[in-house]
């Protein structure tokens, strides 16, 4: 199965933010949105355009060189700095800033908070996206329609949350890879001692 979350983007977007006893679970929430809005991307641009397996794994392969790009950054200059690179080189690809769907993270000061760290990380998730979508030779007016349509698929993933909890959720996420590569894949839930995008929310952290 491609190793795009599995090396690249966990390394990439799982940030420690210094909130207390919410540190392991930030890294949590981190992990799961960097998988399904990494999945979500492919999606979307595999639908809006038609892909076959070739295009789907070029662009999974290119997502991987954009995170590591980060990663390298990282290590040399610090977060600070390899942050201002990355948004330095897709700057021109972001005239808007991308805002995950909300969800039914609205109301506390718990769920806003998760809510920006779910948002940190998918904005992270985007710049590979659109950085890779470039190299493909798609121009920005392309790569700004297919942006809107990984909020839908994202939106859509809450959606089976809601129906059927997350073992649902990420079952039916899994047939929808396995229909993109054209191979086997195993998309598996973030384990933790609560689930991620169903209620209880992180209770025992805040």
């Amino acid at each position: 199965m491609p190793a795009f979350y599995r090396q690249s983007i966990q390394n990439a977007v799982n940030q420690q933010i210094n909130i207390g006893k919410s540190k392991h679970r930030t890294t949590l929430n981190r992990e799961a949105i960097g998988q399904v809005v990494s999945y979500c991307a492919v999606a979307a641009a595999h639908d809006l355009w038609d892909w076959g397996e070739k295009e789907s794994t070029l662009l999974t392969l290119k997502m991987n060189n954009a995170a590591s790009r980060y990663i390298m950054d990282h290590d040399k200059y610090g977060a600070p700095e390899a942050l201002k690179r990355l948004e330095a080189r897709t700057a021109h690809l972001m005239p808007e800033e991308f805002w995950l769907p909300a969800g039914g993270l609205v109301g506390s000061e718990k769920k806003l908070r998760v809510l920006a760290e779910r948002r940190d990380a998918a904005k992270m998730i985007v710049r590979f996206f659109v950085e890779s979508l470039e190299e493909m030779e798609y121009t920005p007016e392309q790569i700004e329609t297919v942006k809107e349509e990984i909020k839908k698929n994202y939106q859509q993933f809450l959606g089976w949350v809601d129906d059927g909890g997350e073992e649902v959720a990420y079952d039916r996420l899994r047939r929808v890879i396995e229909d993109i590569y054209g191979v086997g894949a195993m998309v598996e839930r973030v384990k933790g001692e609560e689930p991620v995008f169903e209620e209880p929310l992180f209770k025992k952290d805040f």
